[in-house]
């Protein structure tokens, strides 16, 4: 589930910025910043017993289970300022043939928000699709209460193309939306060559 917060378009500096492959060794990093993003961005939505006191121990184990070993129909990025990771994308090239390829996970800790880092983690999830030759649609779910998540991909021009009643990994059950682009190309930020580039 793609639940980005709700960010606006200034882009943050380059020179402040890292976005890297995400690596094996991620996993606990990864784990962190994705319950941090559900604690803010899923409260009210997930139980708070689940995201206070379950959802550390259950994420560090999805994401060894996904990073341990990698997949190679699987890319992860991780973005990194000042040393410090701060969000994070996923992506799965075979989710779903009709659609292209799924957009899993794109999460940005709440103090990094508003920056244009959730800007950037799109773009660069369009140029790993690109140089991985993955199917070029792109598509992600949303939980239909995750408002702000909904009016930054509305924002960035994915149309809604499905619903559904999602098993949340707390046990419960949420109206999710399936949003989506026919291309990721049109993703990429202006002057960014087509090429994959290494931050």
């Amino acid at each position: 589930m793609a639940g980005a917060g709700g960010m606006s378009e200034p882009l943050a500096p380059a020179t402040d910025l890292v976005l890297r492959p995400m690596r094996t060794d991620d996993i606990d990093v990864v784990a962190a910043l994705h319950v941090a993003s559900w604690r803010t961005a899923y409260r009210g939505i997930f139980t708070d017993a689940y995201l206070d006191t379950e959802a550390e121990a259950e994420r560090r184990t999805h994401w060894t289970r996904r990073l341990a070993p990698p997949v190679a129909t699987h890319a992860g990025v991780v973005a990194e300022q000042d040393g410090m990771a701060v969000g994070f994308c996923y992506l799965i090239a075979d989710a779903d043939p009709a659609r292209g390829t799924l957009l899993d996970n794109l999460h940005v800790v709440d103090g990094a928000r508003g920056a244009g880092l959730g800007r950037r983690l799109l773009a660069r999830a369009a140029e790993e699709i690109e140089a991985r030759h993955w199917p070029r649609g792109l598509h992600l779910w949303v939980f239909d209460a995750n408002t702000g998540a909904r009016r930054f991909y509305e924002r960035h021009g994915a149309q809604v193309v499905d619903r559904t009643v999602y098993a949340s990994a707390d046990g419960g059950a949420n109206a999710a939306l399936c949003y989506a682009w026919t291309d990721a190309a049109v993703l990429r930020l202006p002057g960014r060559a087509a090429h994959l580039q290494r931050e």
